[in-house]
């Protein structure tokens, strides 16, 4: 792997998302068109080169929902793939932040290894860099676009713009939660639950979804973060999970928002 386009490839990025994303917000996009979403990939290159190959040229954006790296047998191939088409097309590609890009879970789950072995331990520093100005969110065609999900505080989309930016871990509360949330079924009376994952991460009812839809104009909420067999509906179908890797042995799932409004759900 050469060091030298590693570090173009990843300067680059960088440099793309503190223009183009100004802020931890990427925008607000209405799309007349197909739009495909990607959930978690860890490292399967082969999930996200079918991406490119079979779905990608009939789309006109691409959203891919974070978790990259970790897990996987080639994340940093993963990841770079995922960048290098964002560069070359940054109106095409939208590349958020899942709760793996970070050093958080980097030291755990195989990311700082695999780059300590390809690259040496101190160009590790780069890809820190990188994942802090990621961008955490967006709205597309009326569906706001996810890692994990909703967190306590937020009630406008537009107060994602105020979070600190860049965000090592990330530190601040609101910034973690839209990384490592996640939905539940039953929990309406409590809005939030204090999640099994960890501290300071919940799982969110029904209530906080619908206030949160209503307060934004929004029709539901697309995120990856969970394993499933490509995919998986709560709250009515207003929240959708989608998920891409095949680590967990299961299929890979790719959700397609066609032109007209309706979903296609698709396996690689």
């Amino acid at each position: 792997m050469n060091l030298d386009e590693v570090k173009s490839v990843v300067g680059s990025a960088v440099e793309m998302y503190k223009s183009k994303y100004d802020s931890p917000f990427a925008g607000n996009f209405e799309v007349n068109g197909n739009v495909i979403f990607v959930g978690d990939t860890h490292g399967a290159i082969d999930v996200t080169s079918k991406v490119f190959s079979d779905f990608a040229d009939n789309a006109d954006l691409v959203v891919f929902l974070g978790d990259y790296v970790d897990r996987g047998e080639d994340q940093l191939g993963n990841l770079l793939l995922i960048l290098r088409k964002m560069v070359e097309n940054p109106n095409k590609y939208i590349v958020l932040r899942g709760n793996h890009e970070s050093p958080i879970t980097n030291e755990y789950y195989g990311f700082k290894e695999e780059v300590k072995e390809k690259l040496g331990e101190e160009n590790y520093e780069m890809f820190i860099e990188l994942f802090s100005y990621m961008p955490y969110a967006a709205a597309v065609n009326g569906y706001f676009c996810v890692h994990g999900g909703l967190p306590m505080g937020l009630e406008k989309v537009e107060e994602i713009k105020k979070l600190p930016r860049p965000d090592v871990n990330p530190d601040n509360p609101i910034a973690f939660q839209l990384l490592w949330n996640d939905p539940r079924e039953g929990i309406d009376d409590l809005d939030f639950l204090p999640s099994i994952r960890g501290e300071g991460i919940y799982f969110f009812g029904k209530r906080v979804v619908d206030n949160f839809l209503e307060n934004n104009s929004l029709k539901g909420i697309i995120r990856g973060h969970e394993v499933a067999d490509g995919f998986r509906t709560d709250m009515s179908g207003k929240v959708i999970t989608v998920f891409s890797s095949r680590y967990h042995h299961m299929r890979a799932g790719i959700l397609v928002m066609r032109k007209e409004g309706r979903f296609d759900y698709a396996y690689v």
